[in-house]
């Protein structure tokens, strides 16, 4: 492609951010409608890719610093207001936070998989080899099960502490599944896989020995929450860790920042959801409830979950492109 084909075919683009920077600037990003925001994310990733191609091709032409320029200011616009300041966190956590979902649904699936794998590995091991799968569960739980005893039953004056506990816990996870991306996708991989063996290996021995009713309407009722946010905090990570192995056209140090300013924003809701899970795993999994309701309360929870991330925050009208670049 000739410089003047390149211009040509780019410019409309750069022309329609530049109008969409005016209206930013006018109105704030908080007062933009959601299909806006995303057509202006839209806008801002073509420019960047425009701006290295230029580098790349056209290193001397004026070209450059205009898109450098123009790049700079759609980051300030878009990111001139963080999600958890300037009174933008209902609109985060009503819109922001489920389109971010979506928009990583690739990442987060990978981690829910990741997870799956250990999973249904150390449930089989556990009819096929007990031995072994006890080995891979902590041995207070393997012997509360050999006792037929569930360690799940926290005395109602030691559940305020039980809660607090799983909340710190569970943020302990979360963050080493996000932090660990930068290891190339590496340790977030083995954070999800080794929870998965964790929880497959003590959900296959109280199968065995006939806990399975009490262990899952324990789980049940924060299990929904709890797991979908260790998912996402592991997606989170493993988009950290994919913008290093495949920076594409931008460097490896602008495409860990582009990835990290996304991530950061899912852990920041996956924080707000596991104190949720905290406080059910904390009063309404260890109560005395039949075991038929808490099993009951989980799956509403997951339902009122799942229609919160996949249906909040959906722009009106025609979907925008964001993927696809001339």
């Amino acid at each position: 492609m000739t410089r003047d084909e390149f211009l040509s075919k780019k410019q409309p683009i750069w022309t329609e951010l530049e109008e969409a920077l005016k209206r930013t600037r006018r109105y704030r990003t908080n007062k933009l409608s959601p299909s806006q925001l995303d057509r202006l994310g839209y806008l801002y990733r073509r420019v960047t890719s425009d701006l290295a191609v230029a580098r790349r091709d056209f290193p001397d032409d004026r070209c450059v610093p205009y898109l450098n320029a123009l790049a700079s200011r759609a980051h300030a616009g878009i990111y001139q207001s963080s999600p958890l300041k300037r009174n933008t966190i209902r609109h985060f956590f009503l819109a922001g936070f489920p389109t971010l979902f979506r928009s990583n649904i690739s990442f987060i699936t990978a981690a829910f998989f990741m997870f799956v794998i250990g999973f249904i590995a150390a449930y089989w091991i556990a009819f096929e080899n007990q031995g072994l799968a006890e080995k891979l569960a902590p041995k207070p739980l393997v012997e509360k099960i050999h006792d037929q005893e569930m360690w799940t039953d926290t005395p109602a004056h030691a559940r305020n502490l039980f809660a607090s506990d799983v909340m710190t816990n569970n943020v302990g996870v979360a963050f080493a599944a996000f932090a660990l991306g930068i290891t190339f996708m590496v340790g977030t991989t083995y954070i999800l896989a080794l929870n998965g063996v964790f929880i497959g290996a003590v959900a296959g021995l109280c199968h065995v020995h006939g806990l399975a009713l009490p262990l899952w309407a324990f789980v049940s009722p924060h299990g929904y929450v709890e797991l979908t946010t260790i998912f996402i905090a592991g997606g989170a990570g493993l988009k950290i860790g994919y913008a290093l192995i495949t920076p594409g056209l931008l460097t490896r140090k602008h495409a860990l920042i582009d990835a990290a300013k996304v991530a950061v924003q899912l852990i920041g809701g996956c924080v707000v959801l596991l104190v949720i899970a905290g406080v059910i795993e904390g009063f309404v999994s260890p109560s005395s409830l039949p075991p038929i309701v808490k099993i009951g309360f989980g799956f509403t929870t997951g339902v009122l979950l799942f229609c919160y991330l996949f249906l909040l925050g959906r722009p009106k009208g025609k979907p925008v492109p964001t993927g696809k670049t001339d």
